[in-house]
């Protein structure tokens, strides 16, 4: 669609679309912060409030750390035959919610603001314009709520079509089995992310990670990176499931790529193909910052060459580029840094325990779950040296770019089944050596009540920021998240590890904080019911959330694996026995119902209530804390009723049945934890199905795994590529499918 060019109000003819199919809007609107009803109003003055970009989050303009309500105005034209037919507003994608309005009449609303917020930050906006609602000239105000973290209208199209158009859309979105058209490369110290829609680098960040601490966000250091050709890619793919991306055209190729190899921070643009397109070949760009660009050009094969274009950059942290450096590395080097880089993946799959009797559509996304893995995880040369050895929940352009205890567990796990014992030790060395926790021993709600973890506590009760720091998530009107199912899903993690790789020493290196640090804040917060006392569940629902089956059953595991441990080294194991029995006997019995399901929460009475079906209970089946298969089987039994996929083919589980539209989706997540939980109970043909949907669907969208499949097209949402909650996930389950043969 071609978007109208705005200008000041001369005369109406400059105002009509140039296209008679849609309406474009202005790149800026006007922007308040704030909130008053009169600022939906058609002919409110709007003149003194400040300009914004559309789509771009209000923090990078101007707007650091603004988290609550503010509004968005601009206006637009539509040619007469568009008053004469049914319209729809397509409002872009907006975190978290917001209530649009045209002429004053509110048109629609997505997500919910506070007292009882709810987001819908990955959710695009489309709302239907009943023919006569529209005008020759048009005001159109967004009153907008953002919780945490990035705020307003950020990404997506904005832009006013016929409704029959837009139904066309929806159609081909649903026939069109490739969902997502972003690719991310890192190695660890940069990333970036490339459109196959574009044909652009969209960004290159100097982290991985998108927060430093809570006042510095990683902004990118180039963006927009083009070559300066009329061409279109004919084909865009993860060169052999690495973390290479190969862009190809007709006369050439590019490769994007951040270097394991090098373990450097510079961007690497390799172009190989024809010397008479590729030699005279330039990139333009736009630097945020002290940029540099540097290039060389090399001899590949007979009327061949291959031009390197290197992006590097200088700031506080980094005063050196490494530009010359990377220069000389490539000139002294036998063979192409696209060669290495492969290489050094494939090196990466060969060291990995891969199961046998995989299909070939396994393997492809068993590979590229090893590089999103890899790519995720902070490496040695990281300027901030208790970042090293993180991993991250989700890989840009994913929002969830920071170290989750929980997502990491995962993550760790899925390497120590693979055998990439390197890597896990190094991503349980980061929870342990980070900046000391306890930020959270102590903490008075708003209730008047102490949900802090109540003794020293080494591992953070949320995540982490990308300098070490422990990091809970806080919203100003609900606190903090305080989340003990960290401390025994890091046990889990940490035990799982020692037990496969034999790294005895490394447990006698934490044996004393890993016992009075992780195991006894456990001990601490079991309460008079014999279950883990309310905290913010593991879904992250702040304060003064819930007694959650989830929470309990994973610190009884971890109890119970670290009790053995301890056994086995010669150290106190009884009391993390008796407490992970004692957990057992809690759930059983405060969260059993009618026995025949475990419910999510012991608070919740009735079949009815919002969190009573909860599909982090399948993590009980899945870790080994029911081995009551009569249990499991009518547990599932129950559970496939209410949160089973029942659109088009029967497939997999969303996390909640709510009207929450990101709870109410399908999460991969949760069926490759049902696929484990069948794999152990014996129903093999079940967990194939999911763990084929996954791998059917990935196959389809560079083997990447989403947070989120929406159920009325298909599409990614959430955060895409996820790490821990993805990669690592498909891991577990494929490994436990195919161990069970």
């Amino acid at each position: 669609m071609i978007r109208a060019i705005f200008v000041q109000l001369l005369s109406f003819s400059l105002l009509f679309p140039l296209q008679a199919q849609s309406v474009g809007f202005p790149a800026k609107w006007k922007f308040m912060t704030g909130d008053s009803p009169v600022y939906q109003a058609e002919h409110y003055d709007d003149v003194a409030w400040d300009s914004m970009e559309v789509p771009a989050y209000w923090e990078a303009q101007g707007y650091p750390g603004y988290d609550g309500i503010a509004w968005y105005r601009t206006h637009f034209a539509v040619m007469p035959a568009m008053l004469r037919q049914d319209m729809v507003l397509l409002a872009g994608v907006i975190d978290d919610a917001d209530e649009t309005w045209i002429n004053g009449v509110l048109v629609g609303k997505t997500g919910k603001f506070p007292p009882d917020d709810q987001s819908a930050w990955d959710f695009p906006r489309a709302y239907i314009l009943p023919k006569g609602l529209l005008k020759a000239y048009n005001t159109l105000a967004i009153r907008v709520y953002d919780g945490f973290g990035g705020g307003g209208i950020y990404q997506g199209n904005i832009e006013v079509i016929p409704l029959n158009e837009y139904q066309k859309m929806c159609r081909r979105r649903l026939k069109n089995k490739n969902k997502w058209q972003q690719l991310t490369t890192s190695n660890g110290l940069i990333s970036a992310v490339f459109s196959s829609v574009s044909g652009t680098v969209e960004a290159v960040y100097p982290h991985i990670f998108s927060a430093i601490d809570s006042a510095v966000l990683v902004q990118p250091f180039v963006s927009n990176i083009a070559p300066d050709t009329k061409d279109r890619p004919t084909s865009v793919r993860y060169l052999g499931h690495t973390h290479v991306i190969e862009v190809v055209y007709k006369h050439f190729s590019i490769y994007y790529t951040a270097s394991f190899t090098a373990a450097d921070k510079v961007f690497y643009a390799v172009v190989r193909g024809n010397s008479a397109y590729v030699d005279g070949l330039s990139f333009r760009c736009e630097w945020s910052g002290n940029g540099e660009v540097k290039t060389l050009t090399r001899s590949f094969k007979k009327n061949q060459s291959e031009k390197y274009v290197l992006f590097g950059f200088t700031d506080a942290l980094h005063p050196d580029n490494g530009l010359t450096r990377a220069l000389e590395r490539i000139q002294n080097a036998a063979g192409s840094l696209v060669n290495a880089e492969a290489n050094y993946m494939k090196g990466v799959f060969q060291r990995c325990n891969f199961p046998s009797g995989i299909t070939r559509s396994e393997r492809a996304l068993l590979e590229q779950s090893v590089s999103v893995l890899k790519m995720a995880q902070v490496g040695d040369q990281e300027v901030f040296p208790l970042a090293q050895g993180q991993i991250l929940a989700s890989l840009r352009p994913g929002v969830w770019t920071i170290s989750w205890v929980r997502d990491a567990a995962f993550a760790i796990g899925a390497m120590t089944k693979l055998g990439l014992y390197e890597e896990a030790r190094k991503g349980l060395s980061f929870m342990l050596l980070a900046a000391p926790s306890n930020q959270y021993k102590q903490f008075i709600h708003t209730d008047g009540k102490d949900y802090g973890i109540g003794v020293d506590y080494r591992i953070s009760v949320t995540r982490y920021f990308g300098n070490g720091r422990e990091e809970s998530d806080y919203a100003e009107s609900r606190g903090p998240n305080i989340e003990i199912d960290d401390f025994g899903l890091f046990l889990v993690a940490l035990c799982d590890y020692i037990e496969a790789s034999g790294d005895t020493t490394f447990f006698q290196q934490w044996q004393s904080v890993l016992e009075t640090k992780v195991a006894d804040a456990i001990l601490h917060n079991i309460n008079e019911q014999d279950i883990i006392r309310p905290d913010s569940g593991p879904w992250e629902h702040h304060l003064p959330g819930r007694s959650f089956a989830f929470t309990s059953g994973v610190c009884a595991v971890g109890l119970e694996k670290f009790a053995a441990l301890q056994q086995r080294m010669g150290r106190n194991y009884l009391p993390y026995l008796l407490a992970a029995q004692q957990l057992y006997r809690g759930v059983l019995h405060n969260m059993v119902y009618e026995e025949r399901l475990i419910k999510g929460n012991a608070q919740d009475q009735n079949p009815s209530d919002h969190y009573f079906y909860d599909g982090a209970t399948f993590e009980l089946f899945a870790g080994g804390f029911v081995h009551d298969k009569a249990l499991f089987l009518s547990h599932m039994a129950a559970y496939d009723q209410e949160l089973r996929v029942k659109v088009g083919e029967k497939s997999g589980y969303i996390r909640f049945n709510s009207s929450d539209a990101y709870e109410n989706q399908e999460w991969p997540f949760a069926g490759l934890r049902v696929a484990v939980a069948q794999t152990i109970f014996g129903n093999r043909q079940e967990a194939r199905h999911l763990i084929g949907r996954v791998t059917k669907f990935a196959g389809c969208n560079y083997h990447l795994i989403p947070e989120i499949v929406a159920l009325q097209d298909g599409q990614y949402k959430g955060a895409v590529p996820m790490v821990g909650y993805g990669a690592g996930a498909y891991i577990l389950a494929l490994v436990a499918l195919h161990a069970a043969n």
